[in-house]
């Protein structure tokens, strides 16, 4: 993959996500001023607004896993969150695809799902940084 293509989609960046960090495959990370309670309902919240079930996670661990399917992990895009509080009232959220081809189309790159549930939390929490 040529060095350019790593990490960038084309277009615009969105004002918002200008802070965030994008790797070459399928994380992006963003950091929040909440509390890890609040980022994991928000992020229950994103998942339900964007087509996601929620699948597992534990508040108290910082994971929750969500999936794009229709059929408990049959087909479709999973997405797991991991969160982490960095300092007092601000938690960095981390939502990973799975490598895994799981839809007819995948290119390896960073899927659908992780800018769909990331552009739902940003509307659900103010952004740090």
């Amino acid at each position: 993959m040529p060095a350019q293509w790593l990490g960038h989609e084309g277009g615009g960046i969105h004002k918002a996500n200008q802070g965030d960090a994008m790797s070459d495959r399928s994380t992006r990370s963003m950091t929040f001023q909440a509390e890890p309670p609040e980022v994991f309902s928000a992020l229950q919240e994103a998942a339900r607004r964007t087509g996601f079930q929620y699948l597992s996670g534990d508040v108290t661990n910082g994971t929750a896993v969500f999936s794009s399917g229709r059929f408990l992990l049959g087909f479709g895009e999973k997405v797991t969150a991991r969160m982490e509080q960095v300092a007092p009232g601000t938690v960095q959220v981390t939502l990973s695809a799975d490598p895994k081809p799981r839809v007819a189309g995948w290119s390896g790159r960073r899927g659908p799902g992780t800018d769909r549930l990331a552009e739902a939390l940003l509307g659900l929490l103010p952004h740090a940084g």
